[in-house]
């Protein structure tokens, strides 16, 4: 299988923003890794939570994916947006397991401003979880 084959079900699913709906495209083994955490999450629910979180953090009505790159199980997607007035460009790299279901997730961002914009805005969101 492909990773072009699954990222269609990530595109639906991102653009929904329902957290409920990530659970039918995230294994229950999981990776999430964070530009703005040190060590990478596992697990399931805590790949849900930061992505979710991350959702609430973009500034969704200027965010766009500008480039895409699949490799056998791999998908590399370039991303642009703006959280306040901080331009962000960074890349999503997710891979995939033979059931169309996500086993790994890191988040790349720049410029330093950005990173720095945006784990202020995680943290604000992740403490809605709480």
């Amino acid at each position: 299988m492909t990773a072009k084959k699954y990222i269609d079900s990530w595109h639906t699913v991102f653009k929904s923003q329902e957290l409920d709906k990530l659970d039918k495209i995230i294994a229950d083994n999981a990776v999430f890794t964070s530009p703005v955490v040190f060590k990478p999450m596992e697990g399931k629910e805590i790949t849900k939570m930061y992505l979710f979180a991350a959702g609430q953090s973009f500034n969704m009505d200027k965010f766009k994916y500008i480039r895409e790159v699949h490799d056998g199980i791999n998908s590399v997607l370039e991303f642009e947006t703006f959280i306040d007035d901080i331009s962000v460009n960074g890349v999503d790299m997710i891979k995939w397991n033979n059931e169309g279901k996500i086993v790994d997730f890191k988040v790349m961002i720049r410029p330093l401003k950005a990173v720095q914009k945006v784990q202020e805005k995680m943290i604000e969101s992740l403490n809605s979880f709480k």
